[in-house]
């Protein structure tokens, strides 16, 4: 599995022969394909062919996108608790996010959703809208929802356990265990540790102290990047497609573990992460297109964009990929779309990207239980030094991290065109 961490700031890529600012630098770790046969690529232009199974439907807005990638936007968006969702497609006429709303109903319509994919949907839906309406949970025997129809009593009756047993069945519905003890009690039920607070394990992110950013702004002055301080004007953004499904390929076992560990260290930094799973190569380029295109970016000071698939030397492996090039989404096609013409809200603001992706030249290792090499020594490294490292050096302690602890696979930094210090002060 390939990784690859690009800092955009200041690279010039040329396209049709004209010179285009941007801002970055990469790491890159050169992977194998976990036994996989190598998957050939395509030209470093753009997709040669494209997959006849990538199907394109329209909204009633009018805007036209791969399904795979209306299907992804709209998973993300039952995680930010949404009944109703939105187009994410960049107006160019208006040049704003389109953003009108269509229904679950109209999705369907839109799209064939695979049984287990409809039914994801129509379970969160239907724990979005009863939240709304009652107090629920779920029963800890038979995990239906249940509601609390008396706000002052803990013991709540299950009907469904209660007739599949035979037998009265009530849990509490503070520590959500079997109930124990009096029938009606508004305190806790006689389970050990009930009523108690759960106590959250703590944030892994070294938080950086006031003094060292206020040090360093004042020794480096213009030779580092200048971060917001963190208020609610501030709109960082972190893209993260994660291709764990495949139709033809593999699924990629464990990059859920990595997926968690990015959310949370991205979360801790600041960042709002938009997630989207199980995309085409089409669907690629439709999501980083509306992503570079975000309004937020005018008020935040950097992004990150992460991606982690299958691949190959020339680019990503999409859903409908074959092992072949009709399903693959060039690499350099990342950088394209986070060129100041195309992301003109970071303009001279460091662009992160991280690439986890097979390359069919070297082995490298992802397990199912933890998830890569890569991603998890990258989130571990950044929780314990972001507080005081640039990205530099963070990027430096990857490299030497995976020297001395995984010599069969190495890392490689590309396109550091960063011409300033960025640190990213978390917690401030």
């Amino acid at each position: 599995m390939l990784g690859k961490c690009v800092c955009l700031k200041k690279l010039v890529v040329r396209q049709a022969g004209t010179p285009l600012p941007l801002s970055a630098a990469m790491l890159k770790q050169n992977g194998g394909s976990d036994g996989e046969p190598d998957i050939s690529g395509l030209s470093a232009g753009g997709l040669k062919r494209q997959s006849d199974e990538i199907v394109y439907v329209t909204l009633p807005c009018g805007h036209k996108m791969p399904q795979d990638y209306l299907t992804a936007w709209c998973r993300y968006g039952l995680t930010q608790n949404k009944t109703n969702f939105t187009c994410p497609t960049f107006d160019e006429v208006r040049k704003k996010t389109c953003g009108s709303e269509f229904s679950y109903h109209v999705l369907c319509q839109k799209v064939t959703l695979a049984p287990k994919v409809k039914e994801h949907f129509e379970e969160r839906l239907g724990a979005l809208t009863a939240a709304k309406l009652c107090q629920y949970k779920s029963c800890p025997g038979c995990q239906s929802f249940v509601e609390r129809a008396d706000k002052k009593n803990l013991c709540v009756r299950c009907t469904i356990c209660t007739a599949r047993t035979g037998c009265t069945y009530e849990f509490c519905w503070n520590c959500r265990q079997q109930w124990k003890g009096p029938a009606i009690s508004d305190l806790k039920c006689g389970n050990s540790g009930c009523g108690k607070q759960e106590v959250s394990p703590p944030n892994p992110l070294v938080l950086c102290r006031p003094e060292f950013k206020k040090e360093k702004l004042q020794e480096l002055k213009d030779d580092v990047y200048l971060m917001t301080d963190k208020s609610p004007a501030r709109n960082r953004l972190a893209l993260l497609i994660n291709n764990i499904e495949f139709v033809y390929l593999n699924d990629r076992g464990g990059a859920e573990k990595d997926e968690l560990s990015m959310e949370k260290l991205f979360e801790g930094l600041g960042y709002t992460v938009v997630t989207l799973r199980n995309l085409s190569a089409p669907g690629m380029k439709a999501a980083m297109r509306d992503f570079s295109q975000r309004e937020e970016h005018k008020q935040s000071d950097s992004c990150f964009v992460v991606f982690m698939s299958h691949g190959n030397a020339f680019g990503l492996s999409g859903y409908f990929d074959q092992g072949n090039d009709e399903d693959v989404f060039p690499t350099n096609d990342i950088f394209k779309h986070l060129n100041t013409p195309h992301c003109a809200g970071l303009r001279d603001k460091p662009k992160i990207i991280l690439i986890q992706s097979c390359r069919g030249d070297t082995v490298s290792y992802r397990s199912e239980k933890t998830g890569s090499d890569f991603i998890q020594d990258i989130v571990e490294i950044f929780n314990q030094h972001a507080h005081q490292d640039d990205i530099e050096e963070l990027f430096r302690k990857v490299l030497k991290k995976f020297k001395e602890k995984h010599p069969r696979q190495m890392p490689c930094k590309e396109r550091t065109t960063l011409s300033k210090k960025f640190y990213l002060f978390p917690g401030l």
